[in-house]
């Protein structure tokens, strides 16, 4: 990661991660990384639960049906993360 930093300056970061108190924590952990490298994380995350995730892991015939509830967590977050993109590449351009 410490070769493209760079890259990552003055952007935004948002999270997906699965599990439980496990995926929370390491979304938590990420934010504290992408701060330092000089990134806006984002409030917005989508979670995977197990709930969600163990079904579709064992489903048969894999279908993206088995993630519909997670539909408006992630259509929030990406609006947000379009949004700040959209800022952020404005502030960059004028600095």
């Amino acid at each position: 990661m410490d070769y493209v930093f760079p890259e990552f300056n003055r952007k935004p970061i948002s999270f997906v991660g699965y599990g439980s108190a496990g995926g929370a924590r390491a979304v938590e952990q990420l934010r504290l990384v992408a701060v330092e490298f000089e990134m806006a994380p984002l409030r917005r995350a989508v979670h995977i639960f197990p709930d969600v995730m163990l079904p579709a892991m064992t489903a048969e015939d894999f279908s993206p049906a088995l993630f519909e509830s997670l539909d408006e967590r992630l259509e929030i977050m990406t609006n947000e993360l379009v949004w700040w993109s959209t800022a952020l590449k404005s502030a960059r351009d004028a600095a």
